[in-house]
């Protein structure tokens, strides 16, 4: 075991560097000790300031599943966290090859070549169900509260700039459409101090989930995390439609993506929900 190896319970966390689409990128492979028998989960975050506030829950959830006998790697894209490049340089192609490079990874470092799982919470969930549709190596997924219609997630980070001139300026200086066209005009847009640029804007926007049926047949988890009593939404109605095999669980958490009262060091009824559903997926 490396010296940076750190024990935790039945696993190992070893942090490391590993290379990406265009740069090195950051994770931290969580190892079961003795024989493995949960399979091997790559865990795809959120975006931009959502990932921060998630990502005690990942970290808890990843410990969980490497307990339980599962391989597990969380990391950081390409401008995030501790990975080198820049948040900017991001698109849904860069993000896309930096899933892929993290399954690569982590199918070296366990010995498991096929049947991945790939776990994700809203843009993450994104991601790895359009990985899921390239990855011959990928058998299941866990969608927690997956973005479906791309152009009004970009649209609610833009309002969120908004709020932000509303506060700084006491008025709205640019908006909507004056972001974007700055944007395509190669300037970038701050969201909660993330600078934005248009080929990314531009490829999440063309992202709508439950447009096309999908050509991956492993087991499908999707979740929405919500108050009690919440209706599905249609959206995800729609998505749970397009695979062979997808179950939609409703869960009542608190939405531990954004900034709120409670902070959030695990989420006790998703957790239970997504580990039953492993179980006998």
């Amino acid at each position: 075991m490396d010296s940076h190896a750190t024990v935790t319970g039945a696993m190992t966390e070893q942090p490391m560097f590993f290379q990406g689409c265009t740069c090195r990128l950051f994770g931290v492979v969580h190892e079961p000790v003795g024989i493995p028998s949960g399979g091997a989960w790559v865990f795809c975050h959120p975006f931009a300031e959502e990932k921060l506030w998630a990502h005690r829950v990942y970290v808890s959830f990843a410990r969980r599943l490497a307990a339980r006998g599962a391989w597990v790697l969380r990391y950081d894209m390409t401008g995030n966290g501790d990975s080198e490049g820049r948040f900017s340089d991001m698109t849904v192609e860069t993000m896309l090859a930096d899933v892929d490079a993290a399954i690569g990874y982590l199918s070296q470092v366990s010995g498991i070549e096929r049947n991945i799982g790939l776990l994700g919470l809203r843009l993450g969930a994104t991601l790895a169900a359009l990985m899921a549709e390239r990855s011959p190596k990928i058998g299941k997924l866990v969608l927690w509260d997956p973005v479906v219609d791309g152009a009004k997630y970009m649209q609610e980070l833009l309002r969120i700039n908004l709020t932000t001139q509303s506060a700084v300026y006491k008025e709205i200086r640019y908006n909507r459409e004056a972001l974007v066209t700055m944007m395509r005009e190669g300037q970038t847009v701050n969201i909660d101090g993330y600078e934005l640029a248009y080929p990314c804007y531009e490829q999440v926007s063309a992202i709508h989930l439950a447009k096309d049926a999908k050509q991956f047949a492993g087991g499908c988890l999707i979740v929405q995390i919500g108050k009690a009593g919440q209706a599905i939404h249609p959206d995800l109605k729609a998505l749970q439609q397009t695979y062979r095999l997808a179950t939609l669980r409703v869960v009542e958490e608190e939405p531990f993506w954004k900034e709120i009262k409670r902070w959030y060091r695990e989420a006790p009824r998703l957790f239970e929900a997504t580990l039953e559903w492993i179980q006998i997926s």
